[in-house]
């Protein structure tokens, strides 16, 4: 393995191994929430033979991390490896479905349990496009996006499509009894529970289409809708646009993305993995160029769920 970044799909990560001899125990430092900084260390006979950090380089990342300098020089690697391996573990258990680690000087030392599990982060900063880059046989997979070196752009959240006036925005409280119901009669009980989710968050965690005709019936005026931190900590749920839309204007689909993007990032994510990713495959991958296919992320966390 490469030093560099590595995204670690945790829903693949095995149970860590307890060392052969001389058991070594791990101890979580508590945290005030899921996405606060935390760090989990390693004890041995009472003493504390390294520790990681986790969300320290923001939400869904592992490290830095450090060994005592009591540890043999033969066993800093697996120290380090267990380290990591124990806060990816933790990070599961919070609710995340991805890890970013940070791969130094014990990348010789990468255990083949969480090698089978990772994926090198490319250079977002090449030339060559998203679209060429795609990996086609991965149908459904998940996309990552690094919101550290994405770049907005100037899109207005106002747009038309088929000659309705759409507006892309965050809903409001009062919405949610209604986008609720929408969501259950028109893509059923999966993305109900999502957007539902959502509103336990503050702010409120979800991105809709809205048509501003205000003579239209409630439920008509609702087009989609696009989450993030609610199918798991760190990912935007899958793309929610009714039929009508669908195809006609990808505007819609990349201004939809991008509205979600802003607002997990102003809530402090540095990547962003979009969930599952079918029929707006195509349409993210033109409108973002930091954006990548994740190799064994099909299906994912999708389809594990016990589905009415």
């Amino acid at each position: 393995m490469e030093q560099g970044e590595v995204l670690i799909r945790l829903y693949d990560v095995p149970p860590s191994s307890p060392p052969e001899a001389a058991p070594c125990v791990p101890c979580f430092k508590p945290a005030a929430g899921p996405r606060a900084e935390t760090f989990v260390e390693l004890h041995r006979g009472g003493a504390v033979l390294g520790r990681c950090g986790i969300n320290t380089q923001g939400p869904g990342t592992v490290g830095p991390c450090e060994v005592s300098g009591a540890v043999a020089a033969a066993e800093r690697a697996r120290v380090h490896w267990l380290l990591v391996h124990l806060a990816l573990e933790r990070l599961e258990w919070l609710g995340y479905a991805y890890a970013l680690v940070t791969v130094d000087e014990h990348a010789d030392g990468f255990p083949p349990a969480l090698r089978q599990a990772s994926w090198q982060v490319p250079d977002s900063t090449g030339r060559t496009s998203a679209v060429s880059r795609d990996v086609k046989s991965l149908e459904w997979a998940d996309l990552f996006i690094d919101l550290r070196t994405w770049t907005p752009s100037s899109t207005p959240t106002s747009l038309t499509v088929n000659g309705r006036d759409l507006w892309v925005r965050r809903p409001e409280a009062s919405e949610g009894l209604l986008l609720v119901d929408w969501l259950r009669e028109t893509f059923g009980g999966g993305w109900a529970s999502e957007i539902h989710r959502s509103f336990s968050r503050d702010p409120i965690s979800s991105v809709i289409v809205v048509d501003r005709d205000k003579d239209l019936a409630p439920k008509d005026r609702l087009l989609g809708f696009l989450a993030y931190d609610t199918a798991r900590l760190g990912m935007l749920s899958t793309i929610a646009l009714v039929p009508e839309a669908r195809g006609h204007e990808l505007a819609l689909t990349t201004v939809l993305i991008e509205e979600c993007l802003r607002e997990a990032r102003a809530s402090g994510m540095s990547y962003a993995v979009l969930g599952g990713v079918g029929e707006a495959r195509l349409a993210a991958l033109r409108a973002f160029g930091a954006l990548w296919t994740i190799p064994g992320s099909c299906p994912g966390i999708f389809g594990r769920g016990v589905r009415n």
